[in-house]
């Protein structure tokens, strides 16, 4: 068995680890195959950069930054001319300014050419950016405080054409969101917008796929809740996917589509982080199976939402302050967390290997983004993450996994309504038997009661009157109310029989004892009950039986429910007790001549209140030949009945010998 685990873990493991290889080179084969030309690095040289000698049309140039700048200044191009610029080599952006101006003066050839601006600059950043003196575009507010300023994205595109082979840019930026630095720096990538090589699909646009792909699984797991199965685990991946799509909408950008100021998306970007953890972390509860998991998620989920409620309620400086931090808690909790879930999901069922394929996979594309951005190994192009595309095989896995539960925990369902329908019909046919149970045994309760009132009534008034006292008659009538009063002590008994076999109070004092003592000595006792209908009792008994180890008064208890039985259903016949030995058992049969057993019924005579039906209908209480299984059981015996409707019936049972005997 435990190999067989192994086996599982080691075949998840490796399938997951082949994944993220193929993920890493899907997003980052694109850039070997086109082979792009890198950008052409360009300084400037006293404040201006030359490229008066362009070629190449297609070709792409990164502008470094030049040596001067103007911090704490927000300039126009009347007030640049003015103003004293400051050198870059003192500026350090992360005490440095909190608004700035750059400015790119570029020299190109003398034309009409239309050429493509992309300023970048490092984190969420408001630009405003002036061409040849003109506004040529924007990103965000940009301000000389935080009221005034918004943050946007940190990349903005701009077009512009030479001015006597001439682009003097202009670049406003201010930036008051993180508690880290200020203001950054921009580069400058310039191409000719008549060769730029579009991607093929856009980030905004990857950006906008992702979030249709992850919504949508929302959207089927929300039905799947709400419609079929109702698992909390269901609903939390549900929330856990809106919440990556959120994140996803942040990072691609794709939130300038919507109706969102920059500083609420600056919010989401910090809160879909929590949001993802929190549901997550709900959702790997259902693996969770041992307490030092369970007390991992329980503080992920309270620090989590601890900075849930910092970033809707805190300054922007305090959360981005407490991220790093927060970022450690969860690493210090993921790398033991995922070990324990790794663990505790050993055993994997289609259901735990499916989850655990996707928390392999995106852990290890975690691990392998952590390893590119640091250059770990010296890698250095194309740095491009897998972690977000992992996030999808994540959710892909995850759903697959809950639609495995939500199968079962369906087919589960089903098999439960099939066993409770199976269990009322079964109630209601006990609830029916023990109906007609309490029918017969109150016509049975009724018919000796009244057979014993009618005699002892009209023995009363011949006992009265003394000139007519015949004992033979009175004699007689004693016995008859003696034999009425048996049979109603039988049927007592047997009720009471039965609730101790439910309680489990029914005791068996065995001892070693012949089965002939017992079967005369009840049949001398129970005499006037059993000597009924003009039947003829015959006993015969095999010579010199061994003994067993029983006890005499329930298999006496047997006997009679055997022979009164064979009285009630036989009228002027015959009844006879066999007893022989077979092999290492006593058999002991009860045979009658009477009017037999319907055939239908005859399965279910050992059932209890399952009344015996013959020729002359239904009778009795429906318990005896119940007792009588249950008593010969006990006694590590068995008990079989045979019978032909209309001729008679066989009841035999047989008991082990006493290992002692000779």
């Amino acid at each position: 068995m435990s190999i067989s685990r192994r086996t599982n873990i080691a075949i998840v493991l490796i399938s997951a680890l082949v994944t993220v290889v193929i993920l890493m080179l899907a997003v980052r084969l694109p850039f070997y195959i086109k082979k792009h030309d890198e950008a052409i690095i360009v300084t400037e040289a006293d404040g201006i950069y030359n490229l008066s000698d362009i070629s190449d049309n297609a070709a792409s140039y990164k502008l470094l930054p030049g040596a001067f700048f103007y911090p704490e200044q927000l300039l126009n191009p009347v007030d640049i001319e003015q103003a004293e610029a400051v050198p870059l080599a003192e500026y350090n952006d992360v005490n440095g300014a909190d608004y700035l101006t750059q400015r790119f003066v570029i020299i190109l050839p003398d034309s009409n050419k239309v050429y493509r601006l992309q300023i970048e600059v490092s984190g969420r950043h408001a630009m405003r950016i002036y061409a040849n003196g003109a506004f040529v575009g924007s990103s965000g507010q940009v301000g000389i405080s935080k009221e005034t300023s918004e943050v946007w994205e940190n990349n903005t595109v701009c077009y512009a054409s030479p001015t006597n082979g001439r682009i003097d840019l202009i670049i406003q930026l201010s930036q008051f969101y993180h508690f880290r630095s200020g203001a950054r720096i921009a580069e400058l990538n310039l191409s000719d917008s008549a060769y730029y090589d579009d991607p093929w699909l856009s980030t905004e646009l990857k950006g906008m796929i992702l979030i249709g792909a992850f919504a949508g699984q929302a959207i089927v797991l929300l039905l799947v809740f709400f419609l079929l199965s109702r698992t909390p685990a269901t609903l939390y991946f549900a929330f856990g996917c809106l919440a990556v799509a959120l994140r996803e909408a942040v990072q691609s950008q794709a939130w300038t589509y919507f109706p969102i100021s920059g500083s609420q998306s600056f919010v989401l970007e910090y809160l879909s982080v929590v949001l993802i953890t929190v549901f997550v972390s709900l959702y790997l509860g259902q693996y969770i199976q041992n307490h030092i998991l369970r007390v991992i998620q329980y503080l992920s989920i309270s620090v989590s939402i601890i900075f849930g409620i910092v970033i809707l309620f805190g300054d922007s400086t305090l959360y981005t302050s407490l991220i790093s931090y927060y970022q450690l808690f969860l690493v210090v909790l993921i790398i033991p967390g995922v070990g324990g879930l790794f663990w505790s999901m050993r055993d994997l069922g289609l259901e735990q290997g499916a989850a655990l394929y996707g928390i392999a996979v995106f852990f290890l594309a975690a691990v392998s983004d952590i390893v590119m951005y640091n250059n770990i190994f010296g890698y250095q192009h194309p740095k491009t993450p897998v972690t977000e595309t992992s996030m999808l095989v994540f959710v892909l896995a995850q759903t697959v996994s809950l639609f495995l539960m939500n199968n079962r925990i369906l087919t589960e369902a089903k098999q439960a309504e099939h066993q409770l329908t199976l269990e009322k019909a079964a109630l209601e046919k006990v609830n029916r038997l023990k109906t007609e149970f309490l029918g017969n045994v109150s016509h049975e309760l009724k018919t000796p009661l009244t057979v014993m009132s009618g005699y002892a009534q009209s023995t009363r008034q011949m006992a009265e009157n003394q000139d007519s006292i015949d004992k033979s008659e009175i004699k007689r009538r004693m016995k008859l109310i003696s034999s009425e009063a048996e049979r109603l002590s039988l049927m007592v008994g047997q009720i009471l029989d039965v609730t101790r076999m439910e309680e489990g109070q029914m005791t068996m004092e065995r001892k070693r004892c012949y089965l002939d003592e017992v079967i005369y000595k009840t049949v001398e006792t129970h005499y006037p009950l059993l000597n009924k209908n003009n039947n003829q009792l015959n006993i015969n008994i095999e010579h010199a039986l061994p003994a067993v180890y029983a006890d005499p008064a329930r298999i006496s208890q047997v006997i009679v429910n055997l022979v009164s039985n064979a009285v009630r259903f036989t009228h002027d016949g015959q009844i006879r007790i066999d007893v022989n030995r077979d092999g290492d058992h006593i058999e002991i049969c009860v045979r009658d001549t009477g009017s037999g057993i319907s055939e239908d019924k005859l399965p279910h005579v050992f059932d209890r209140y399952n009344s015996i039906i013959g020729k002359q209908g239904s009778t009795g209480t429906g318990l005896g030949l119940f007792i009588c299984k249950h008593i010969i059981e006990q006694h590590e015996g068995k008990i079989s009945i045979a019978s032909v409707f209309g001729e008679g019936t066989s009841v035999c049972f047989k008991l082990p010998v006493d290992e002692t005997s000779s």
